[in-house]
């Protein structure tokens, strides 16, 4: 029996049957949304016109929100987790 190879595909990878939200002007590089591409040209390229500019700073703003969402999600999931760790270790311990 042959062993299955789980490909991870990258969320700035385009697949054949779907056409590319934005394209870089720079490298025509594809990707699946706008942001992605705004983040790719701030990054990679140089000399970038005043509406680039603004729109790298715009989804670098957006990246840090959502990471910051992000990192409350799994502050108050730890927090859940520890909270039922110790009711459990009081109520087993109680016994």
């Amino acid at each position: 029996m042959g062993r299955r190879e789980s490909v991870v595909v990258p969320e700035t990878a385009v697949p054949d049957d779907e056409t590319a939200a934005a394209t870089c002007p720079y490298c025509d590089r594809p990707f699946r949304r706008k942001r992605l591409r705004d983040l790719h040209v701030g990054d990679a390229h140089e000399g970038l016109s005043d509406d680039e500019t603004a729109a790298y700073e715009a989804a670098v703003e957006a990246e840090d929100e959502d990471l910051f969402v992000y990192h409350l999600k799994v502050a108050g999931a730890l927090g859940v987790v520890f909270t039922a760790l110790f009711l459990l270790a009081v109520v087993g311990f109680s016994l």
